[in-house]
C-alpha cells in the first residue's frame, strides 16, 4: 500500500476569486537505488543479477546515443524518452542565435498507457502525527542500520525499529514489509509479539 497526503494549491496557481483548494500529493516511502532494483529484479524474474546490469548499461548507452541524434525512443511499456534543448541566451530573430550556443539540457519521459494503467494499487491517507516528521533515510541506510541492530540483538519489533530509524509507525510498517520481500529478514509471530529475525542468507 502506498500512501498520500493533501497539499494546499500554491498561491501563484490560484486565480483571483478562486476556493483555496486541496490536491493529492503521493508520500515517498523510501528511494530504492539501482543496486537494490537489481536484487529485486532478478528474484523475482530469475535472470541472472549481471545478466540484468549488462542490459541496463547498454540500453543507457544506445537510449543516448539515439537521443543525440534526435530520435525520440521509446522503451518497451515504459514509454518515450525525448531530448530537450536550451541557449545560453533569449534573442528576438532567429538570425541572432548560433548552433553553438544551444546545447542539450534534460530529458522528457512520457509513460505509456500501458505503465500508467498499471498504476493500481491501493493507496490510503497518511496518518496525521502533529507536525513529525519521519525521517528520509536512504533504503541502503535503513537496512545497514536495521542489519546491524539485529546482528548485536538478534531481533527486533516495530517500536525498535522506528526508534532506530526515525520513521513514523506506518512508514516503519512499510520498510519492514519490503525487507521480509526483498529476503532479507522474516517475521515471526503475530499481534505485539511479532518480531524479526535475519534470514540465513543475510
Amino acid at each position: 500500500m502506498a500512501y498520500y497526503d493533501l497539499k494546499k494549491k500554491p498561491a501563484l496557481t490560484t486565480k483571483e476569486g478562486e476556493k483555496e483548494v486541496l490536491y493529492p500529493q503521493i508520500i515517498t516511502a523510501g528511494t530504492i537505488d539501482a543496486k537494490e532494483l537489481l536484487d529485486l529484479t532478478a528474484k523475482f524474474s530469475g535472470f541472472r543479477k549481471g545478466d540484468i546490469e549488462g542490459v541496463l548499461i547498454s540500453l543507457f548507452d544506445t537510449v543516448t546515443h539515439l537521443i543525440n541524434r534526435g530520435f525520440r525512443v521509446e522503451l518497451g511499456e515504459f514509454g518515450y524518452f525525448t531530448g530537450k534543448v536550451t541557449s545560453s541566451r533569449l534573442v528576438e530573430k532567429n538570425t541572432d542565435i548560433h548552433a553553438q550556443s544551444v546545447k542539450f539540457n534534460n530529458v522528457n519521459f512520457r509513460p505509456s498507457a500501458t505503465f500508467k494503467k498499471a498504476l493500481d494499487g491501493k493507496l490510503s491517507r497518511s496518518p496525521t502525527i502533529g507536525f513529525r516528521q519521519s525521517s528520509n533515510l536512504s533504503m541502503e541506510e535503513l537496512e545497514k542500520r536495521l542489519i546491524a541492530y539485529l546482528d548485536e540483538n538478534g531481533f527486533i519489533n516495530i517500536v525498535k525499529y522506528t526508534a532506530l530509524t526515525g520513521r513514523l509507525k506506518w512508514k516503519a510498517a512499510q520498510d519492514l514489509k519490503y525487507f521480509v520481500e526483498k529476503g532479507v529478514i522474516e517475521s515471526r509471530g503475530k499481534g505485539n509479539q511479532k518480531h524479526y529475525i535475519k534470514t540465513k542468507q543475510s
